[in-house]
């Protein structure tokens, strides 16, 4: 019985080895083709993972067991006993072996599934450890093979996988909309100019703004700025001040004006006051605006003697000047908003409110009794053809005879429009605050008011190109006295102005 139960198990332990073989396709003869049985066995996608532990075991098991595995293999068909207990040595034996060697070929769960497999193979070997050597080889070729073949399998590929794909994929899409709405602070438009409203005194008409022109409180600042600036001239001696002075009623008490280099000019300089009402500019009428008459004396050779282009170089080094013109055009300095910002500012010079205005008001007491016959006199003697009011002017040109002695006579409006007809004819001053403008005329050859009004009302200075207007006027015959009211008269045009002191400067 003993060596029936020995033979038994030796039978027994040699099947399952020989199953074990045959599901691993491996050959019979292991030292001829060790390198096939482990190759032709991973036929799925994890082939490699398998050989590696299956090579060692078959040299190792035959060297050992293949004597005494001979003997039993002859016996089994002999012996009746071997059928009914091989059934269920047999498919136990299957089921664990087969499922293992498919499962663990997938994943690292092969390594596992050897080992225990081998070790226990190898005991069976002496008589004594054959019996325990069959009970491990199949319990732990099953359980362990199977649980780690699938947690490795499934946590690590999974979560791996799903982290890092979607947080990349957020952030940086949501960063490029940070830069994109940087710009927009550069894109906020500067402060809209404060509007300028401009009080117009009693006795004057309403004050033409032009449309590309408008009244700002930062354009009447930078014109004063530029009004007052010495710099506007080459020498930097000069400036729209210097013969527009505000103290002496915006213009100077001299014959003519002196200019850079200590040069005087031909013209006296007349009175900004009002100039924001003249068709006209300039006593021969060549600029019809005050823009244009604004740069006109800086490129005068004997005025100011600068180049625009020069000028706006210098300014636009001054930082303040930039950041104003910036403000209030939009531009860096140009010449032409300096002519804009200059014009602005003398929009804001008039003077008004005399007591003529008042008069015409209502308040007959605002003038004298020679006051109102002067006034009488200067209309009905054909002054006020020339001298309208409201603004005693109509900024038409005639010639009084002035300059006309000269050689060669003042060329007057003629230089502008080259008709011989216009030679010696000069444009018609406004008489708005005439009492504190002398000297008088284009020239300055009459240095008081009496003197002046003397030669209007003698009809002139006689040349061919005489004006008939003036030809009229002396013929009236107007007496000393006449003279005297009409010079009060023109003493009651005298008003309010502004007095402007110079600001401090860039």
């Amino acid at each position: 019985m003993r060596v029936s139960r020995v033979s038994y198990w030796v039978a027994h332990s040699a099947i399952i080895l020989v199953l074990i073989f045959l599901v691993q396709g491996c050959a019979p003869k292991p030292k001829a083709k060790p390198v096939d049985a482990g190759a032709e066995k991973p036929t799925t996608e994890a082939a490699q993972p398998a050989i590696e532990p299956l090579q060692p075991p078959p040299p190792k098991f035959y060297s050992e067991v293949e004597p005494p595995a001979a003997e039993p293999a002859e016996e089994l068909p002999a012996e009746p006993a071997i059928d009914p207990a091989e059934g269920p040595a047999i498919e136990p034996a299957a089921e664990p072996v087969a499922e293992p060697a498919m499962e663990p070929a997938i994943e690292p769960a092969a390594e596992p599934a050897v080992e225990p497999a081998i070790e226990p193979a190898a005991e069976p070997a002496a008589e004594p450890a054959i019996e325990p050597a069959a009970e491990p080889a199949a319990e732990p070729a099953v359980e362990p093979a199977i649980e780690p073949a699938a947690e490795p399998a499934v946590e690590p590929a999974m979560e791996p996988a799903a982290e890092p794909a979607a947080e990349p994929a957020i952030e940086p899409a949501a960063e490029p909309a940070e830069p994109v709405a940087e710009p927009e602070p550069a894109a906020v438009e500067p402060p809209a100019p404060t509007a300028f409203t401009v009080s117009v005194p009693l006795g004057l008409p309403p004050l033409p703004i032009p449309d590309d022109n408008p009244m700002t409180v930062e354009k009447v600042e930078l014109g004063k700025m530029l009004y007052f600036d010495t710099r506007l001239s080459k020498d930097q001696t000069v400036s729209c001040a210097t013969c527009h002075d505000p103290k002496m009623t915006w213009a100077e008490h001299k014959a003519t004006s002196e200019g850079i280099g200590g040069q005087f000019g031909q013209m006296n300089s007349p009175t900004v006051i009002n100039s924001a009402y003249a068709t006209s500019q300039f006593w021969d009428g060549r600029s019809d605006t005050l823009e244009a008459q604004a740069v006109g004396p800086m490129q005068n050779p004997i005025e100011m003697g600068h180049s625009l282009v020069e000028l706006v170089t210098q300014l636009n080094e001054v930082q303040e000047y930039k950041e104003r013109f910036q403000k209030v055009f939009g531009t860096e300095v140009t010449a032409d908003g300096m002519a804009k910002a200059i014009a602005a500012f003398e929009r804001t010079v008039l003077s008004g409110n005399s007591p003529y205005d008042k008069y015409e008001a209502g308040d007959k007491a605002a003038l004298s009794e020679e006051q109102i016959r002067g006034m009488k006199l200067f209309d009905d003697a054909g002054c006020s053809s020339c001298h309208a009011p409201p603004l005693f002017s109509n900024y038409k040109f005639y010639n009084a005879g002035v300059g006309s002695q000269k050689t060669p006579p003042d060329p007057g409006r003629m230089a502008v429009t080259n008709d011989e007809s216009d030679l010696g004819k000069f444009r018609t001053p406004a008489l708005r605050e005439v009492a504190n403008t002398a000297p008088y005329f284009h020239d300055g050859s009459c240095a008081t008011l009496p003197e002046a009004v003397a030669m209007m009302a003698g009809g002139g200075i006689d040349n061919p190109n005489l004006s008939a207007l003036l030809r009229g006027i002396g013929a009236r015959g107007l007496s000393d006295q006449d003279k005297a009211d009409i010079v009060e008269f023109l003493q009651a045009l005298s008003g309010e102005y502004p007095i402007v002191e110079a600001p401090a400067l860039p």
